[in-house]
């Protein structure tokens, strides 16, 4: 799964100033506009794709796989009627976009129909995401990750090579979008039947007993989504409001690279989640709490190693990387701010998948709730008070609280785990890359950074040295054991080595 989310983040880092090259800064602030305001139509999805996934394992743990096939009936009727929501809720919003958003006159219809064609996308993602759920629950993401490495290659290729040599716009970018989406989803597909044999779809196996279950289940994790979704789109489109269309373009690229950043941050937490809900099927807790405090630490260790070069020297990142007519200097700060916020929402997720696993996250949706309440107040406020900046600063300020305060709170009240261990597999790898850093800002003055390719270079060797750190003094030794054993064909399956693992 990390191959996906790093070819996706490499990708990402090429195809971005193609993109912002070949559409210019206000089509792009406009597409990344669209994608904010998908990120929010995708809430229509009501937190079922995570049910799925954790209704699928946990039947997994019990040994109860009939059930799935009720599940995933159940599911897939739910599915097409919030699809047809979604399209519904997609129109009106591509009527009332000029409305709400400040657009140049020939950037309008393009971004209506930009829009539109964005709709085809969920319509693909809700039915075929609900069996790639199906596909998570058996931990089967080398599947999934094999659609998503064919997806990525070609919409690279495709938004790459066409922008590149023929020119132009978000329409055609929406397009391709969708293209790929529908491959992505379709491809683990073939190997359905081999995993699930026994999985039956029909209309009479749809009940609604099952689907105020699955409802029940699933709205809580909505509340958890949109929290999720301020983390990514809410900025973009504070600042769209306030600010126009080109202030959401220069507030798009550190955006994006935080979310793809979080994409590949978060794999660990996501691999997780349907062991975790296996083992609340199988009762087995103690475990679960071992995992959790040992993802933690591989977490943030993850993060550190990503995020320090960005927040250190942004500045030479985004010079190296955009166009030089881009506005670096209103881009950087922006950047670095949001990456120190990846410090917190990595492990601050990895809490509420714990959560959800386990069905204790119904005080954990009121209170992300209340985040998402608190950062839109604070975004607005800090961008009139500050300007772009203090928007990202807003998200800072509130998952900085979430994670490192409120949900350790709720896992403690719900599981209790010891918050002392929690923070302990947290500030380690921290205090390890603060004591590395000083290297890298050597490396930076020692090799001048004019191109992307160094900076890859410069950051890439720190990461390494972190990295030698993290494993000599950051993990213990029975997590090392467990690594080396990941790579030693003789391994069968992580359950052979996953006792030896220590908080």
């Amino acid at each position: 799964m990390y191959s996906v989310f790093g070819l996706t983040f490499l990708s990402g880092l090429v195809i971005t100033p193609i993109i912002v090259g070949a559409i210019g800064t206000e089509q792009f602030g406009v597409w990344s506009l669209i994608g904010s305001i998908f990120g929010f139509v995708g809430l229509l999805d009501l937190g079922l794709a995570a049910t799925v996934v954790r209704f699928a394992a946990e039947q997994r743990g019990r040994d109860a796989r009939d059930e799935t096939s009720v599940t995933a009936s159940t599911a897939l009727a739910l599915y097409i009627v919030l699809a047809s929501v979604a399209f519904l809720v997609g129109v009106l919003l591509a009527w009332l976009l000029p409305v709400f958003v400040e657009l140049s006159p020939d950037v309008v219809q393009p971004a209506q129909v930009a829009l539109l064609l964005m709709l085809g996308s969920f319509a693909i993602r809700y039915p075929l995401g609900m069996f790639g759920g199906l596909l998570a629950g058996q931990q089967r993401y080398d599947l999934l990750n094999l659609g998503g490495i064919v997806g990525t290659i070609l919409y690279f290729a495709l938004a790459g090579g066409i922008l590149y040599f023929f020119g132009g716009g978000i329409v055609v970018l929406a397009a391709i979008t969708v293209g790929t989406t529908l491959i992505r989803l379709a491809i683990p597909l073939a190997w359905l039947r081999r995993e699930l044999p026994e999985l039956r779809i029909s209309r009479s196996l749809a009940s609604r007993a099952e689907a105020r279950t699955l409802l029940r289940f699933s709205l809580r994790n909505l509340l958890i989504q949109v929290a999720a979704r301020v983390l990514f789109q809410t900025d973009v489109i504070v600042v769209g409001i306030i600010f126009g269309g080109i202030a959401a373009g220069v507030f798009g690229i550190p955006s994006k690279l935080f979310a793809l950043a979080f994409g590949v941050a978060i794999v660990s937490s996501n691999l997780l989640f349907p062991l975790l809900s296996e083992l609340e099927g199988a009762d087995e807790r103690w475990r679960q709490e071992r995992y959790l405090v040992s993802g933690i630490r591989l977490g943030v260790s993850f993060v550190v190693a990503i995020s320090t070069a960005l927040i250190l020297l942004p500045e030479r990142f985004l010079h190296a990387w955009l166009p030089d007519d881009f506005d670096v200097e209103g881009a950087a700060p922006i950047l670095s701010v949001l990456m120190v916020s990846l410090l917190f929402a990595q492990p601050g997720h990895l809490l509420g998948q714990f959560l959800v696993a386990r069905g204790q996250h119904g005080r954990l949706a009121v209170a992300r709730l209340a985040v998402v309440v608190a950062n839109v107040l604070l975004s607005i406020a800090l961008a009139h008070v500050i300007g772009l900046w203090g928007v990202a600063l807003a998200t800072l300020v509130t998952e900085g609280i979430s994670a490192a305060l409120v949900v350790p709170l709720l896992v403690r009240r719900a599981s209790g785990v010891a918050i002392r261990g929690l923070v302990a597999a947290w500030v380690r790898p921290l205090v390890l890359g603060l004591a590395a850093s000083p290297l890298l800002l050597l490396f930076d003055r020692l090799t001048p950074i004019d191109s992307l390719l160094v900076f890859v270079a410069v950051a890439g060797a720190w990461a390494a040295l972190y990295s030698a750190l993290v494993w000599r003094f950051g993990l213990e030794e029975a997590e090392r054991r467990t690594i080396r054993s990941s790579f030693t064909p003789a391994t069968v399956r992580p359950a052979t080595v996953d006792d030896q693992v220590v908080p």
